[in-house]
């Protein structure tokens, strides 16, 4: 395989991972509060009263576009360096997840400061880490393979 085209598979494996990371920071969360909602108050139809084709991709696009901004960096940092474990992923995500919740307007209401919400965002954070890593973070920085002739 030539550098460029394994350049650019690395890149769509890259691209694929986040936006699945991405995905998994927003279901996350509403699969827990329905969990919540559902064992304390018995009210286990908040997950059909969330407006799927409405807001849903509307989260989708600003979580993706405000998140890399916080964790682009990371993931570069981690393909330069070739950092490959989970470890390094799930504490970036958590952190990502937090920071995102505090300071992008609007996310996270009016818990931003309550130590319960943030260790739920951490929760999200962590779950987005752990499938990014699943899906490229193990493979960060893998030499490009180079052709035998």
């Amino acid at each position: 395989m030539n550098r460029p085209l394994a350049g650019l598979k690395r890149f769509v494996t890259i691209a694929v991972g986040y936006v699945a990371a991405v995905l998994t920071s927003i279901l996350v969360p509403v699969l827990l509060i329905t969990l919540l909602e559902g064992i304390e108050y018995g009210n286990w139809s908040l997950v059909f009263t969330f407006d799927w084709l409405g807001s849903f991709p509307l989260a989708v696009l600003t979580v993706a576009v405000c998140a890399l901004l916080i964790v682009g960096p990371a993931i570069l940092l981690a393909e330069r360096l070739s950092l490959r474990g989970w470890f390094y992923f799930a504490v970036t995500g958590a952190i990502t997840s937090i920071a995102f919740g505090v300071l992008v307007p609007g996310s996270a209401g009016g818990f931003v400061f309550n130590p319960g919400f943030l260790g739920f965002l951490a929760t999200a954070g962590t779950a987005a880490g752990s499938v990014y890593w699943l899906l490229a973070g193990r493979k960060s920085g893998r030499p490009m393979q180079r052709d035998a002739g």
